[in-house]
């Protein structure tokens, strides 16, 4: 009559092949895992190496807890995921008997700990996105604006030191030049040696700047009702990052 087959299970301290009965492995003389606690599926492994490395599960599954730990915090950077990649073709290549005999134990419990510690945190991921990027996006804003706003005041100053000199305003283009920083307009109207308008505003800002001879305080407006406003009354488009003087 043949004998029944006998699986092998490895010693979780030196790799070594043991009887699946065996308690003491005569190798190390190390007290063997429990038979509950058996060696890695390379099946279950690949899977969660594949659709969960990049947060370190599979770390967890094979007790590499250090490592695990390591992979859940930085996963938001990418390199874990590319990492576990590479652990992934390297599993691949290899028989469940090496598998088993590197990774003599595992541990279910720490693996489903993590799956759900990795979803609670690329929940909390998303929560602070959610919130800090429209936030972003307005400072952004606000800082096109203020640069907008710093370009009028300047123009404004430069138009009142020409009347200091001249007693009266430009009224011909290269009497005066004001500055414009990148993706801001800066418009002069000149109207007349008396009256002048100044308009300014940053192509992405929301906001338009005006100020003129018969008013010193700065009005806003809506950007791209004044932009339009500017293309159809002078004829004129874009021209983000210059001075436009219109006589």
């Amino acid at each position: 009559m043949p004998e029944a087959i006998v699986s092998t299970k490895y010693c979780a301290t030196c790799g070594k092949s043991l009887h699946p009965r065996a308690e003491i492995c005569p190798n190390c003389g190390v007290r063997t895992a429990s038979s509950t606690n058996e060696g890695v599926n390379k099946v279950a492994l690949l899977l969660i190496t594949f659709f969960l490395g990049g947060v370190g599960a599979h770390k967890f599954y094979v007790k590499k807890y250090g490592l695990g730990i390591l992979y859940l915090l930085f996963f938001w950077t990418g390199i874990p995921g590319l990492v576990a990649f590479v652990e992934f073709i390297i599993y691949c290549v290899k028989s469940e008997t090496e598998l088993q005999q590197r990774y003599p134990q595992t541990n279910w419990g720490a693996l489903i700990l993590a799956a759900a510690l990795s979803l609670a945190a690329i929940a909390m991921i998303g929560i602070i996105a959610a919130i800090a990027i429209p936030q972003f996006a307005s400072y952004r804003q606000k800082a096109h604006n203020a640069t907008a706003l710093s370009d009028l005041k300047s123009c404004r100053t430069e138009t009142e030191a020409y009347y200091a000199d001249n007693f009266t305003y430009p009224t011909q283009t290269g009497q005066m030049v004001c500055g414009a920083a990148t993706g801001v307009a800066v418009y002069y109207l000149s109207l007349g040696g008396d009256d002048f308008q100044i308009i300014a505003f940053h192509q992405n800002g929301d906001t338009a700047y005006l100020t003129g001879s018969d008013n010193t305080e700065i009005s806003q407006n809506s950007r791209t009702e004044i932009e339009d406003q500017i293309a159809e009354q002078l004829g004129m488009e874009g021209g983000y990052g210059f001075f436009h003087f219109m006589e």
